[in-house]
């Protein structure tokens, strides 16, 4: 007898994981590696962020909190969302998850019907399609150009709706390519919607890493009119450096986010205790680490952009508005030369760790066979050590 059914014989496991796994398993055979795989900061969480988790610790907050998140952390998320974003929020309408990814997968496990359609611009996060999918949603994937910015347009999300769209996917700043939209851009998608019954999943996770001038806009603020169908879906592990802590929340209209806890009552409860204390602290506490964090970033994208700029055969469209990425294309490297590791990204990215030692993430788990996505929440020396290794390989091929 078989035991799995046709959702687990298909699920496929998380490419990014993945390529941490094999990454970390090469430098414990004493194997010399450059990790650009990973989207979590290389700052550690702030100290007033773990003394709150230690002083939760020693208050004895180890106990099951409500479902939905200490009442301290919903009024806090519900306040932020408030003052930052311009949306309106109350603690009711705020569920506290298992990070960011808790708050997508249980979203769509309480409105996708099997055959609904959900418009996903790619490139997308590796986890939107198999999150539609679970439920039995068909992902409709929408290829945003290069032209544009990898960004969405009107026409394009105009084309992709049909009767059967239950929602669309905004992921603003991207991963993995660094796009935001503006609020004007925002409002031209609103319009395209306003004809829609669809549902909007804003993805806001790296609203706080931006830069140059660029001004984040959440999606609910841009299209008031459409405010009432918009979850906004954020968390912790970017902008706190609290990647393993694991906190997220949404907010959005009343009886989803209330379906969005009944089903966390049944899978995992409440998060942990003592992160979500620690989650107050970091909501409610000094804020100044964060454009540090963000500077470091930034100049670590314009020394990459730099080595990438002089490499034939790789290109990135544009600097990224947010996030901490670049999405390297090396379309024209595949053109140029006849090699069997340059026709797919998966073996493109294989090369890069065997003969560089540099791990990166390949595209196809973004919807893109001919990019690759590298992190710079790394060391300086990392990214630039990592990106003049790349160069190097791509030589040897190109010869």
């Amino acid at each position: 007898m078989a035991y799995l059914n046709r959702t687990a014989l298909n699920l496929k496991p998380s490419e990014t994981l993945a390529v941490k796994a094999k990454a970390k398993e090469l430098q414990e055979k004493g194997v010399p590696v450059i990790d650009l795989s990973t989207g979590e900061p290389d700052i550690d969480t702030p100290e007033h962020i773990k003394e709150a988790a230690i002083k939760a610790l020693r208050d004895g907050k180890t106990k099951y909190t409500e479902v939905a998140g200490i009442k301290e952390l919903r009024e806090a998320v519900a306040q932020k969302f408030q003052k930052e974003n311009g949306i309106r929020s109350d603690p009711t309408s705020v569920v506290v998850t298992n990070g960011g990814k808790q708050a997508l997968q249980s979203l769509f496990q309480v409105t996708i019907e099997p055959g609904d359609e959900v418009i996903i611009p790619a490139p997308y996060w590796v986890s939107y399609v198999p999150m539609v999918e679970i439920p039995g949603g068909k992902p409709v994937v929408v290829k945003a150009k290069p032209e544009n910015g990898f960004k969405l347009t009107p026409r394009e999300l105009e084309s992709a709706l049909t009767p059967k769209t239950k929602a669309v996917i905004i992921n603003s700043p991207s991963n993995p390519t660094g796009a935001a939209y503006s609020e004007k851009e925002l409002a031209a998608l609103g319009a395209v919607l306003e004809s829609s019954n669809a549902l909007i999943v804003s993805d806001e996770i790296y609203e706080k890493i931006i830069y140059g001038n660029f001004k984040f806009t959440s999606t609910a603020k841009a299209i008031p009119s459409l405010a009432d169908r918009v979850v906004t879906v954020n968390g912790l592990a970017k902008a706190y450096s609290m990647t393993g802590w694991r906190v997220g929340y949404a907010t959005g209209p009343k009886d989803i986010i209330q379906a969005m806890i009944r089903l966390q009552s049944q899978s995992t409860s409440n998060i942990c205790s003592i992160a979500q204390y620690a989650a107050v602290a970091a909501l409610t506490g000094p804020q100044d680490f964060i454009p540090i964090m963000v500077q470091n970033f930034d100049r670590r994208i314009t020394a990459a952009l730099g080595i990438i700029e002089k490499t034939p055969g790789l290109r990135v469209v544009g600097k990224p508005e947010g996030a901490f990425y670049l999405f390297i294309r090396f379309a024209e490297l595949a053109q140029s030369v006849n090699s069997p590791l340059v026709k797919g990204s998966g073996a493109f990215v294989n090369y890069l760790l065997e003969k560089a030692g540099v791990a990166a993430v390949p595209g196809e788990a973004f919807g893109d066979d001919q990019a690759f996505r590298i992190s710079v929440a790394s060391a300086d020396a990392n990214v630039t050590q990592g990106l003049t290794k790349i160069q190097e390989a791509v030589a040897a091929i190109a010869r």
